[in-house]
């Protein structure tokens, strides 16, 4: 995955940096403002590493369906929008002391990051099985202190910043700018190597030092800070009187615009972020490669938006956030089409970045152009700007909760992209239009940009023709032909070819197939646990997709009971369009839950069965570690009946399979399946032909022994069944003592290392 285009973006960004310190600043102490600038902008890097991993921890104690993402991220919003409003009170009653106290904050912040992961695990095993209530105070619980810190440091700095200034705007959007710009490159790092090379709990020591390096400079600077220096901030105002500057809007208006523009920004990061993960085949780095993208624009366009709005009047402040927010409107909707065009043209997605930047740089504006419009520089301005800050936080939840959790469930992409733009452009046109108190003094070059966007976003519609085609399949010829049908979701986009190949997050999930006799989707794999499962009465399923191989097993012969666990509800819309797997869904025998498969094996400890399988998908896409870890598969094996066995899909890589002969003694690889047992594994052909030939779907004997066409099937497996004791082949059957010395040395999988997760794919397969 090419991450130039985020790199160049960045270095854009570090321009800046350098620009606001060396050129456009006119402080009486450069020095001392560039010490303040480099100290936000390091204390922003460890912020990201801890959201990115503890969301990570966090998902594999309450899983990660959409309801655990949008509570936890909802949770870490509203942590950060708790400390902003400590912070502000503490800025009000210490306005001397901002710095000290901001180094306190950042020493706490460290001190619970070395521990964080430590006190997740302990949460994981207090809270097994826990319910949607649970789940939502537990999160809250553990974010609470971290993210209060977090939140309080914003407010703290600025009204230091404001006292030696006297600019509002300039103050929050120069601590935003090096705060936010440092959160940026903490995720290029993360997608290019730290979660790579460190794993999660070196990347959060990486960014506890980081904090305490912040934490104590910080400290030791407020200490030590010259007393003529405070003597001389001391002096800028007579006792008892305070600057004031009329603004232009309230500050209650202010904090609505505020919450407006963070619940619009944030559905922008959503609606992207589902584009991208098309695009990506659903890779881990291209979600950290958006936020970058994202957080760098957010960054450049809070800083230049001060020098854009520099010695204008507030009435063109407020002119300047409209006018802003209706370009962002105008020029988000085109954003998915731009990305699927790249991709039917061979390009990388990525090269897509400047554009986002560009947006997500004209959603960033805002925030520090409404302080400037609404904030007058006293010593009340941290506190007014901790106000302003936790309704964008507010908003923000809003989107993940609102946008997330409920819209995207009921909406397509293309409705919510539509609605967003919209949503921007016609808040930007009501700022235009009542800027200048009253709808006559409203100026040309306004109503002639209101008119423009409102003209251009409407024929955007037609751009999103065959746009998940596009995304998922590339310059490939099946990107020209229309799926037979899309599923959109909360959990993702589930697309399903003419010819019945399904597409689950942009990633192949299988055939709607249970024919061994026109085996496109080689249930050979499925039918085969026969072989070495003596008597499956009991089965868990994790995973559904298109039903193919749950069907087969839901009619194994020996079957008394099946439960099957899917995330995507969207798939079992999909289930009885067709025939094949349709009567399953109706089986007396089966039970399905829609929930996370790790998830839900926490919350039913005393659940066991004969043979529990998953068809699980690529070892590399996101997330997919919580299914292959050591610990997820220690999980599983306290499921297994006595010589139960796990048959899962190791989609070709030696790393899942090693993985698990490191957790279970005994093993079998069947083509790219594996199955593992703490109890021997005999291969049995004789007891593997009679359950075949008892095998029945909706009535009908499956290996019928008057067609022919059956008995050739048969006599493939049986010299498939051969192969166990020839040299591997990809095409055969494969003992635990070969695949042993074969695979030895290869990475193990844990949930700290996170597996091939965050590795490079040299080629993502079609299928």
């Amino acid at each position: 995955m090419n991450s130039t285009p985020v790199l160049v973006l960045l270095l854009f960004n570090a321009a800046l940096l350098v620009a606001s310190n060396f050129f456009f600043k006119k402080d009486k102490h450069p020095d001392d403002s560039l010490f303040l600038s480099v100290l936000f902008f390091c204390s922003g890097m460890p912020a990201l590493v801890y959201q990115v991993v503890w969301q990570r921890a966090l998902f594999a104690i309450y899983g990660v369906n959409a309801q655990s993402v949008a509570v936890v991220v909802t949770a870490f919003m509203l942590g950060l929008g708790i400390g902003s409003l400590i912070g502000g009170r503490l800025s009000a009653r210490f306005p001397k002391s901002g710095i000290l106290i901001f180094g306190v904050a950042e020493l706490g912040v460290g001190a619970f990051g070395l521990i964080s992961l430590r006190i997740f695990h302990w949460a994981a095993a207090y809270t097994a099985g826990a319910n949607l209530l649970s789940v939502v105070l537990f999160s809250l619980l553990l974010l609470l202190i971290p993210t209060v810190l977090m939140g309080a440091t914003l407010p703290l700095l600025v009204e230091h910043l404001v006292m030696r200034t006297n600019r509002v705007g300039f103050s929050v959007s120069t601590l935003y700018f090096v705060n936010t710009f440092g959160s940026a490159v903490a995720c290029y790092l993360c997608a290019t190597f730290l979660l790579r090379d460190f794993g999660q709990s070196g990347s959060v020591t990486l960014a506890a030092c980081m904090n305490a390096a912040v934490g104590a400079s910080a400290y030791f600077y407020a200490r030590h800070k010259p007393q003529a220096d405070a003597i001389e901030e001391h002096a800028q105002q007579p006792d008892g009187v305070t600057s004031y500057v009329e603004t232009a809007m309230s500050l209650g208006t202010a904090m609505l615009l505020a919450a407006l523009s963070g619940f619009i920004a944030l559905g922008f990061e959503i609606a992207w972020f589902r584009v991208f993960a098309l695009a990506s085949s659903d890779r881990a780095p291209a979600f950290a490669l958006l936020l970058s993208t994202y957080l760098a624009g957010i960054a450049a366009g809070s800083f230049l938006s001060e020098k854009l709005s520099l010695g204008k009047r507030q009435a063109r402040i407020v002119y300047l956030i409209g006018g802003v927010l209706v370009l962002a409107g105008a020029l988000s909707v085109y954003l998915p089409p731009l990305v699927a065009t790249l991709m039917a043209h061979g390009k990388s997605f990525l090269l897509s970045a400047p554009a986002f930047f560009v947006v997500a740089g004209l959603a960033g504006s805002v925030l520090p152009l409404l302080c400037s419009a609404a904030i007058s520089p006293d010593e009340r301005a941290g506190r007014r700007v901790s106000l302003v800050y936790i309704a964008n936080i507010l908003g923000s939840a809003a989107g993940s909760l609102g946008i997330g959790f409920v819209l995207m469930q009921h909406f397509t992409l293309l409705s919510i992209a539509l609605g967003l733009a919209f949503a921007a452009a016609l808040a930007g046109a009501a700022l235009l239009i009542f800027a200048g108190r009253g709808p006559g003094r409203t100026p040309v070059w306004a109503i002639a940009l209101m008119i423009a966007a409102m003209v251009a976003i409407p024929p955007s519609r037609g751009m999103y023709t065959l746009l998940f085609e596009r995304l998922i399949f590339g310059t490939r010829a099946e990107a020209h032909v229309p799926f037979l049908h899309v599923v959109e979701n909360r959990n993702g986009v589930i697309g399903v070819t003419q010819d019945g190949a399904v597409f689950g997050g942009g990633v192949y999930d299988g055939y709607f197939n249970v024919d061994p006799f026109n085996d496109t989707n080689l249930v050979v794999r499925a039918y085969a646990l026969g072989a070495f499962c003596p008597s499956p009465k009991r089965i868990l399923v994790i995973g559904l997709a298109t039903g193919s191989w749950a069907q087969i097993f839901a009619n194994q012969p020996q079957l008394e009971h099946l439960d099957a666990v899917e995330i995507n509800p969207g798939y079992l819309e999909l289930i009885p369009q067709y025939a094949m797997v349709r009567s399953f869904l109706q089986n007396p025998k089966v039970h399905v839950y829609v929930d996370d498969g790790r998830r839900w094996l926490v919350a039913h400890p005393e659940a066991r069965y004969d043979a529990i399988i998953a068809n699980n998908s690529f070892n590399w896409r996101d997330h997919s570690t919580g299914l292959l870890s050591v610990e997820y598969l220690n999980l599983i094996r306290e499921h297994l009946s006595p010589r139960g066995v796990y048959y899962f899909n190791s989609t070709e890589s030696d790393e899942t399979i090693a993985t698990a002969l490191q957790v279970f003694p005994y093993g079998l690889r069947v083509i790219n399946f594996a199955a593992v047992s703490d109890s021997p594994m005999r291969l049995d052909k004789d007891r593997w032909m009679d359950v075949l030939r008892n095998y029945k779907m909706d009535g009908i004997t499956v290996f019928d022994p008057a067609n022919p066409a059956a008995q050739r099937v048969l006599a493939a497996y049986m010299a498939l069944a051969d192969t166990v004791n020839a040299p591997p082949r990809f095409l055969g059957m494969e003992s635990a003592d070969s695949l042993r010395v074969r695979l030895k040395g290869r990475l193990i999988i844990t949930d700290d290392n996170m597996g091939e997760e965050w590795r490079g794919v040299s080629q993502i397969p079609w299928h």
